[in-house]
């Protein structure tokens, strides 16, 4: 118990040093609801055109729920290898209304994971085409992160599938940040002529751009491997830049290794999803990066810098509250739509486990 004791007040001065606050008055004018609840560990989601939202769970379920409505209906099951991996991230085409395309981010056997181009002609969706496959997959470390940045093309965020040494081959697609186009193609503009954007990353997860056009990411770092431990990451994300797995942790970077803008340094909160908040209504948090972190069981604020350079203060809100946080967007109407994913993990869900929760001020 003393040992115990002595390792939690450690890693909370860690905390501390890192600039960690707590969201205080944020209390009096937040509003939670639950909306959407008897998942297990939803991932991707979005919302279409017409304002119906619609959501994958990491077993392999889309889901619909459509605008107005309390009740989803599933609407596809994909076949998927559930470990870590499974249907992870979905990103919506911006051209959604002429296309209807949906792309996925799946886990299909122990060594592979594609993205999947998918059609979605309501009530009706099928398969349109495997765009990109050979993603290394393994028990852990599959990445998910897939979103469109502002020029259109598709961000993809890959793990180093327990083979770290794949995250600084240029020519693999382990370890990455991708951009391709709808057809899987290495997009133009791309620094090494192939489909890869970044390298030297751990597990990528999620990320956003900025009001500037700036994209930041999160990512996990490291557990056991060689001997290191935590350093999770918040980066500034810029084209052919290598972000140091597994030559360095996050703060250790050198010479041509790109350090983060911030790390966790001896604290854990293993970063999943995020976005940057937009709204006058959310005062101080709007323009702020907001992180859904699953080992840390909270919200994480992050204040950037608009150029996308430097940290300025981080906060924290809803601590172990909901537990296990996965995944965050901003819906049409600015508020914000977060996952649990507290299913099939070693801790305790909460009764009506895994849930998507709405946040918004009133």
């Amino acid at each position: 118990m003393k040992k115990y004791f002595s390792y939690t007040i450690f890693f909370l001065a860690v905390a501390m040093l890192n600039g960690c606050k707590k969201d205080v008055s944020i209390k009096q004018h937040l509003k939670i609801r639950v909306f959407a609840k008897n998942l297990e560990n939803p991932w991707g989601m979005g919302f279409l055109p017409n304002g119906d939202f619609i959501f994958c769970q990491r077993t392999g379920t889309i889901c619909l729920l459509k605008k107005g409505e309390t009740d989803f209906n599933s609407i596809m099951s994909r076949p998927v290898k559930t470990t870590e991996g499974g249907l992870l991230g979905m990103a919506i085409d911006p051209d959604y209304s002429i296309t209807h395309y949906i792309f996925t981010y799946e886990t299909i056997n122990d060594s592979v994971n594609q993205i999947v181009r998918l059609v979605f002609d309501n009530p009706g969706i099928r398969q349109d085409a495997v765009i990109l496959t050979n993603i290394p997959a393994s028990f852990n470390h599959d990445g998910g992160a897939l979103k469109f940045g502002p020029d259109g093309y598709l961000y993809v965020g890959t793990g180093d599938a327990l083979k770290p040494n794949l995250a600084q081959d240029k020519n693999s697609i382990a370890g990455k940040i991708l951009r391709i186009d709808k057809n899987g193609n290495a997009a133009p503009g791309n620094p090494f002529n192939n489909r890869v954007w970044t390298y030297g990353h751990r597990n990528v997860q999620g990320f956003d751009w900025n009001a500037e056009g700036k994209m930041i990411s999160t990512e996990h770092g490291p557990t056991i491997e060689f001997g290191w431990c935590c350093h999770d990451e918040i980066n500034l994300i810029e084209p052919g830049k290598n972000y140091g797995w597994p030559m360095a942790i996050g703060g250790t970077e050198k010479d041509t290794l790109t350090p983060p803008l911030y790390n966790t340094g001896y604290e854990t909160i293993a970063p999943s999803g995020c976005v940057f908040i937009k709204g006058k209504q959310w005062g101080a948090w709007e323009n702020t990066l907001i992180v859904g972190a699953l080992r840390g069981e909270r919200l994480v604020r992050f204040k950037i810098t608009d150029d996308g350079t430097a940290f300025i203060s981080r906060a924290d809100t809803l601590i172990n509250e909901y537990l296990r946080l996965r995944n965050i967007i901003q819906a049409p109407d600015g508020s914000l739509i977060f996952s649990s994913s507290n299913m099939n993990t070693a801790i305790n869900a909460l009764p009506g486990d895994d849930k998507l929760y709405q946040l918004y001020f009133e």
